[in-house]
């Protein structure tokens, strides 16, 4: 099954059933980073097409929120420390991570300063 990719530390961040422009590494399903990041339950016990669907559906809805949040913020909407400790800490981790891809790989392009 799964095509994963991993931050800085090497965790999971992200869970693909088919590889992406940045995303190639393939794990088995019983891989122990597999594991851990359902939180002890086996992938193959995922059977629910529906739920693998919302899976998929949350992860890309994810980038879906991080440009919600960047269009907010571009049009002074909200300030970026109007958003909590706790947000803006994961906000600046991503944005780390997708810079640290752009910089290693020239299929993955930063976004910013296109518009």
């Amino acid at each position: 099954m799964p095509y994963v990719s991993r931050d800085a530390a090497g965790l999971i961040t992200g869970i693909f059933l088919r590889p992406q422009s940045n995303v190639t590494e393939f794990l088995p399903n019983d891989h122990a980073d597999i594991l851990r990041f359902f939180g002890g339950v086996p992938p193959q016990n995922l059977t629910n097409d529906a739920l693998m669907d919302l899976t998929q559906s949350d992860i890309d809805f994810i980038r879906v929120i991080e440009d919600l949040i960047d269009v907010l913020i571009d049009k002074n909407v909200i300030t970026f420390t109007d958003l909590p400790s706790k947000v803006r800490e994961k906000i600046v981790s991503r944005l780390d991570a997708r810079g640290r891809l752009a910089g290693t790989n020239d299929i993955v392009v930063s976004d910013n300063g296109i518009l």
